[in-house]
């Protein structure tokens, strides 16, 4: 009998304990998503409804906030942001990729002089705030004659996120069974045939993990894109998202609604591939 009452207030207790649980879980949830819908049907309403009350639901759906080509800030529409963030983003992720998938299983599988100074100093490159260099990068870059210009902006990006993108992957392929390496050069397989055939397709997942974090950076940021491109027309969309606010007024519909759009990518991205995250960042940690 006592074994049975003690049963039930257990039973009691965990119930009250997986309550408070999924209520904190509910809220915090609740906390993180709002912002996004707030975001998504404020840009459905007119500058004068979002001044008059920022919070309230729009009245009728205005869909003309979405028209890129209404919305030209020195001779550039905002279309051309979108395609500049775009061209950016994609070509400094293959090269980041690259140049961290060869530096990072080579670290990680190969013995060469001053291998551990450098893995050293890869990680010295993370605590330094990136910004503090926007000085000596824009005269640097200009030296190049690459103000202005897309590469101007993609090798600073690259060279940037490469630190981590480096010690992600060696982590990762530290872990990566030397018996399957082994196995493909007792086949005869060249180095770069084990690289691409045996090596990349099972680490899928911390590349993924590497793409879709620096897609995230990359995407959204917003100083470096202001300071090297000076030319209008190749700044990239955050920067154009700044062309709604005047000196005296701020077309907040429009605004809200470039914002919208412009977080549509990394969300997609994120929901497609946020499992590889986890799965690629706990992989280096597995074996020793």
């Amino acid at each position: 009998m006592n074994n049975l009452v003690k049963y039930k207030r257990n039973k009691r207790v965990d119930l009250f304990k997986n309550s408070i649980i999924q209520i904190f879980l509910i809220t915090w949830a609740t906390i993180e998503f709002y912002p996004l819908f707030w975001l998504f049907y404020t840009s459905f309403k007119t500058t004068p409804d979002i001044k008059s009350n920022i919070f309230a639901f729009p009245k009728y759906l205005y869909l003309g906030n979405f028209d890129f080509e209404s919305f030209n800030y020195l001779g550039v529409t905002l279309a051309t942001y979108y395609k500049n963030s775009i061209i950016i983003t994609i070509a400094s992720l293959l090269i980041l990729l690259i140049i961290s998938l060869l530096a990072g299983y080579s670290i990680a599988k190969f013995k060469f002089p001053g291998k551990n100074i450098l893995i050293i100093i890869l990680i010295g490159l993370l605590g330094i705030p990136v910004h503090s260099l926007i000085i000596p990068l824009y005269y640097f870059i200009g030296e190049l004659g690459l103000i202005g210009r897309y590469f101007g902006l993609i090798f600073p990006y690259v060279a940037i996120n490469s630190p981590f993108a480096i010690l992600m992957l060696q982590a990762y392929f530290r872990s990566f069974p030397n018996e399957l390496i082994e196995a493909a050069r007792i086949d005869g397989c060249s180095e770069g045939r084990i690289f691409i055939s045996v090596v990349i397709p099972p680490s899928l997942g911390a590349i993924s993990t590497v793409l879709i974090v620096n897609f995230i950076w990359i995407w959204n940021e917003l100083l470096f894109s202001l300071v090297i491109m000076r030319n209008n027309a190749s700044k990239t969309l955050p920067v154009g998202i700044l062309g709604f606010r005047g000196q005296y007024n701020v077309d907040w519909g429009p605004m809200f609604a470039a914002l919208f759009l412009s977080v549509i990518p990394p969300l997609l991205i994120y929901f497609v591939f946020h499992r590889n995250i986890i799965k690629g960042i706990t992989a280096g940690a597995i074996k020793g």
